[in-house]
């Protein structure tokens, strides 16, 4: 029975699959699958009944996304006990406190300077708190593509959120265990962190200690776009080195008997984990060395796939919501399917072919998951992790460890090492930026279907067949029709004659995005960016959180162009990012935009640079704008925004950017009969918007306001909402709404709203 091991986890993902009550599914499941085990391979009832009780087991062990549990959120007191590693970022203090009632909530301090300075030692792992505050809302994820916080806090069963008032108003005492090593990590690398430069010892915090947040954003970004973010997390690669350097000096510097050096190992991968911050890979990776080595001094023979499913099992029963991070998914995923691919990727004794062949296996098994999560991947990945593994492997991971070694036994010459480690890295990395300009062909694919998942996985299973059976011209057969799907993938959008119409929520600006039927064309009216935490300096946020996801789940490449109402952040702060990773063909302006953004734009694309003004018009494939304003230079910046008319299936729509009341009499003087469907409502429903005379000429029935949740300005203005309401005219806004999707094809539109 150990000896199919593998069956339990089976079961388990059975289970997990249709984890929402519906257990008849899974006893019919079972039934069928005891029969074909029973009649095909011969498996005894004994097991087959094991396997059921396990179902059972199982099924109501699996934890539910769902919550379970009321709390009461009103309160503004907290109590119980810290059960994660008190997390200290340079902004905020967080940690994962337990209620008596076994609640989980996500707690964050923001504290001032003077208290980052102060002892914040009382919040410890193990630690009984009484805290001081309010329960913040978790912010669901409001946009298609954009990443969903409250789902991934849910998938680690927290449901809750709680901000702390300042440190003196809050009580804590005791600690555990862990506390002792997550202090032994901590010290450790605040003196690491004084005796290394910032460069080395990121690297050196990341690949020892999983730590990342001291390496660069840009650095990550590109790891993740040449799927190398594996090398930046701790993973078998790491830790299989450092057990085989610390087998090397137990039994030839220290000269330790086999049996004694094995123990210290073994107690040392029970701690290593959380050393280096608890990660789905390093438990996955330093428990199935335990299991090994377990196993090699037992009499028990177990094959590596049912090794690797008692590692599954332990850290899925220890902790269930483990099941549900991505990294365990991938960890697990990856390994498994090189060990079942073993037979393929040995089978050329060339070094080169099997890391390429190694690096295919973990590109594939994955790409569904991944494309589902991140829209796109890089297929050239494969090549570079052919000189990108060995010199992280052999080079790297070596050359820290010394590091390491170093700051114990000889600190004098930590400098040398860490001048040596930065000449040869920095070097390599400045190549991979080199490599990411000229060969980055990156492959979007939009949002991979869900249905589409298991004809993928048929295909691939039966190409590694066919592969592993040397029938190679049948395994390329089935390759090329994996490709073939993810092409269909692909160009779906350009075989659908809907098009779509969103409005972001992107807070406080103006974002909307249109896509013309069959993909003719995609324009982006408005690109809002936002400000820094302080409104001391313009951030990416927008860019990276919302519009450039948003782009990659639908496909999208090329922007055919950029409409621009006028220079004003909330409108035009995210056109440099979209400049810089997309293809754009024309960012179109009135004559009266602000010339010294045009031209810094002009320096970083090769798009072309467009205006219009009242009584102009142009095509975007066979779609008609009309450009209703500006007429002539109004000396402000909302005033002149562009006003851009056009009709979308059956429905006209007016887009107003910030006109304020007198650019709206101008409109209404000069087109009196000018009536329109829907109204993307001006300055955010400012009262200086949106007039009572202007609502009278054009009529619409369905008003858009952009604007940001509980923003300082108090948007929309309640004389505008009551005055839109009093015409009839029905208003959705994406403070309340979130992305506001209209549908629509050559005489038919629909509007929905993205949150409920």
């Amino acid at each position: 029975m150990y000896q199919r091991l593998h069956w339990y986890v089976i079961i388990y993902l059975i289970c997990v699959i249709f984890n929402d009550g519906n257990f008849w599914w899974i006893l019919l499941i079972m039934a069928v699958l005891g029969l074909i085990l029973h009649y095909c391979f011969r498996f005894t009832n004994l097991f087959i009944t094991s396997l059921i009780l396990f179902a059972f087991f199982a099924f109501f062990q699996i934890p539910s996304l769902d919550i379970s549990k009321s709390l009461n959120t009103a309160s503004s007191t907290l109590q119980g006990k810290i059960v994660s590693m008190v997390e200290e970022q340079s902004q905020f203090l967080r940690f994962t406190l337990e209620t008596s009632d076994e609640n989980l909530v996500q707690v964050y301090l923001y504290p001032s300077t003077d208290q980052f300075s102060s002892n914040l030692d009382m919040f410890r792992t193990g630690a009984t708190c009484h805290l001081t505050g309010q329960f913040d809302t978790i912010t669901p994820k409001r946009n298609p593509g954009q990443f969903d916080y409250k789902h991934y806090l849910a998938s680690q069963g927290i449901h809750y959120q709680f901000v702390m008032e300042p440190i003196y108003n809050n009580e804590c005492e005791g600690q555990s265990f862990l506390q002792n090593v997550y202090d032994t990590r901590r010290q450790h690398l605040s003196q690491m962190k004084e005796q290394l430069s910032s460069d080395t010892f990121s690297w050196y915090a990341a690949l020892l200690f999983g730590d990342r947040q001291y390496l660069d954003d840009e650095i990550v970004a590109l790891f993740q776009n040449w799927n190398l973010s594996h090398l930046l997390a701790i993973s078998g690669l790491h830790v299989g080195f450092i057990i085989a350097i610390t087998y090397f000096l137990l039994l030839f510097l220290f000269r330790m008997t086999l049996e004694r050096a094995q123990l210290l190992i073994g107690c040392f991968l029970i701690l290593y984990p959380l050393m280096a911050g608890g990660a789905a890979s390093v438990w996955r990776a330093s428990l199935l060395a335990v299991v090994l080595i377990a196993i090699h001094k037992s009499s028990v023979k177990l094959a590596i796939t049912d090794s690797l499913s008692i590692v599954f099992l332990l850290m899925v029963f220890v902790h269930p919501y483990s099941i549900y991070s991505l990294a365990f998914q991938f960890s697990f995923m990856v390994t498994f399917a090189i060990i079942l691919s073993r037979k393929v990727i040995s089978g050329s004794l060339s070094y080169t072919w099997i890391v390429i062949r190694i690096s295919l296996v973990s590109m594939l098994v994955i790409l569904p998951f991944q494309l589902l999560h991140f829209y796109q991947f890089q297929p050239l990945s494969v090549l570079l992790n052919l000189i990108i593994i060995p010199y992280f492997t052999l080079i790297v991971m070596p050359f820290l460890i010394v590091i390491f070694s170093l700051s114990f036994f000889l600190p004098s010459v930590l400098s040398i090492a860490d001048r040596l480690f930065l000449d040869m890295h920095d070097s390599v990395i400045e190549n991979i930026y080199k490599m990411n300009d000229w060969l980055s062909v990156p492959w979007v694919t939009g949002e991979f279907p869900s249905e589409f998942i298991i004809p993928y996985y048929c295909l691939m299973y039966v190409m590694f067949y066919f592969w592993e059976k040397k029938q190679l011209v049948r395994s390329f057969f089935f390759s090329a029709a994996l490709v073939t799907l993810l092409v269909m993938i692909t160009i779906k959008p350009y075989l659908s004659k809907f098009g779509y119409v969103t409005m972001l929520d992107i807070g406080q600006g103006d974002a909307i995005v249109v896509e013309l039927p069959y993909r003719k064309g995609v324009i982006i009216i408005d690109a809002a960016g936002t400000m820094s935490a302080d409104f001391s300096s313009p951030s990416t946020k927008n860019y990276d959180q919302i519009i450039d996801p948003f782009l990659k789940s639908k496909g999208i490449t090329e922007i055919d162009a950029i409409i621009l109402s006028h220079e004003d952040h909330d409108h035009i702060g995210s056109v440099s990012g979209i400049l810089k990773h997309y293809n754009v063909n024309a960012v179109i302006t009135s004559p009266f935009f602000d010339q010294s953004q045009l031209v810094e734009w002009k320096g970083m694309s090769r798009a072309d640079f467009i205006t219009f003004k009242s009584g102009d018009q142009f095509y975007i494939d066979k779609q008609l704008f009309q450009v209703i304003s500006p007429v002539f230079d109004m000396s402000d910046p909302n005033e002149n925004s562009l006003v851009i008319k056009t009709v979308f299936g059956k429905d006209t729509w007016l887009f107003t950017g910030d006109i304020g009341e007198s650019g709206e009499a101008a409109l209404a003087k000069q087109f009196p009969g000018e009536e329109v469907d829907v109204l993307k409502v001006a300055h955010h429903g400012s009262k200086t918007s949106t007039s009572e005379n202007y609502l009278d000429t054009i009529q619409p029935k369905l008003a858009l306001i952009s604007v940001g949740v509980n923003n300082r300005y108090g948007h929309p203005d309640q004389e505008v909402v009551d005055r839109l309401l009093k015409n009839g005219i029905k208003i959705l806004r994406t403070d309340i709404n979130g992305a506001i999707i209209y549908k629509f094809s050559s005489n038919s539109g629909t509007v929905s709203t993205y949150l409920p």
